[in-house]
């Protein structure tokens, strides 16, 4: 087969779509040296290289326009001359200009990801533009994708709730989990990390954008409920990238009065988050909704205890190896936090679970799962769709 990766998410400052973009790709080359891929690329990354790949350099379509014109002229144009068989987007922004699943003349099959719903389960946590953008992207998606992959159970029943499909036309597929989250013990890698980003000696710790839905704030104020004496031994660290409505959430950790105890560090690459997680005393994840939501994951893969919201997708990444609480009961947060930190028997009971748990979350076993998936729509396994009553 000739395999054709949107891989224009994977850029230096990458975020969630783009690791989970270079994950698969890194797994499925070193997996598979039997079929060609050709990979689309804003930014070269020398890390990604194998024998039967070709990296094609798209910079010149970067912007809102230029790449719409590369996703609906440029791309088929490709895709039809190199006879591609399987055109994989992770991040589910496909031509607007192709015929509907089924009425494509074009040899090519496209296997589409749709990591969430949240602009229209949670429209309140997303700008106008981005509820639009995602409306629009994901209707076109299931529009034409000849098999899509969903995050998470969680994220099939979304789809399957605003969208009249044959459910066989959604495969549910973990996220891969990154090789390096791993526990990090090195002293000198810690004191590093350490002074890089002025970080305490104990502290809690975020990662992940700082926007509505990831419920920073509410895991603010639950962290001001601790008794003092944890507070002055714990600091709190938000690791992760203003989003939007930001602004918003810093007015509110603000008018907490606690500036010295709860730090922002802003991103944090990838080469500082294994540490970043392997000295945290609890990692703590809040949001009211994820497709998957892979930093609890990646903080168990590093030995840290976690504590994560029961909402959405989240108890299908932590399984029963973290605890889970109501990410709306602030109280209950503030409860479970404390005994986190002053109970060191079950730190380690979850440490330990939390190592096992993630071992599940293979990316070679992943895009194993993903490579047969390719063949099955290659070999012509269309699924058909109902038509909306």
């Amino acid at each position: 087969m000739h395999i054709a990766i949107d891989g224009r998410t994977i850029v230096r400052n990458r975020t969630g779509v783009g690791y989970y973009a270079e994950r698969l790709v890194h797994a499925l080359l070193q997996l598979d040296q039997k079929n060609t891929y050709t990979l689309f690329l804003l930014e070269d990354d020398p890390g990604i290289a194998g024998p039967n790949l070709r990296k094609i350099m798209v910079t010149r379509y970067a912007g809102m326009g230029p790449n719409r014109f590369w996703e609906n002229f440029v791309l088929p144009r490709y895709l039809k001359t190199n006879r591609v068989d399987i055109y994989f987007c992770p991040a589910y922004v496909l031509p607007l200009l192709r015929l509907g699943r089924g009425r494509s003349k074009s040899r090519t099959r496209i296997v589409v990801t749709l990591h969430d719903l949240v602009g229209f389960i949670y429209p309140e946590t997303f700008t106008l533009k981005m509820r639009l953008w995602q409306r629009l992207f994901v209707g076109n998606a299931v529009r034409v994708a000849d098999r899509i992959l969903a995050d998470s159970e969680a994220t099939k029943k979304d789809i399957l709730r605003f969208y009249d499909l044959e459910p066989k036309l959604i495969n549910v597929i973990y996220p891969p989990l990154g090789e390096q989250f791993r526990p990090v013990t090195d002293p000198e890698i810690i004191e590093g990390i350490r002074k890089a980003h002025n970080l305490p000696d104990k502290f809690i710790l975020y990662v992940g954008t700082l926007e509505p839905r990831k419920n920073v704030g509410g895991l603010a104020r639950a962290y001001a409920r601790l008794p003092k004496e944890l507070r002055d031994q714990y600091a709190l660290i938000l690791a992760g990238a203003p989003g939007w409505y930001s602004a918003d959430i810093m007015k509110e950790i603000e008018s907490l009065g606690m500036s010295d105890r709860i730090r922002i560090t802003g991103y944090v690459d990838r080469r500082s988050l294994e540490g970043l997680y392997s000295m945290a005393s609890v990692f703590a994840y809040l949001s009211v909704y994820e497709g998957f939501g892979s930093p609890p994951l990646e903080a168990m893969a590093c030995g840290t205890p976690v504590l994560a919201s029961n909402a959405s997708s989240l108890p299908e990444a932590v399984g029963n190896a973290g605890i889970l609480v109501d990410p709306n009961d602030i109280d209950e947060v503030a409860v479970q936090l404390t005994t986190l930190l002053t109970d060191d028997s079950v730190r380690m009971k979850l440490s330990q679970a939390g190592l096992r748990w993630a071992q599940q979350f293979s990316a070679l076993d992943i895009a194993r799962e993903v490579l047969t998936i390719f063949e099955e729509v290659a070999a012509g396994n269309r699924i058909t769709v109902r038509t909306p009553s």
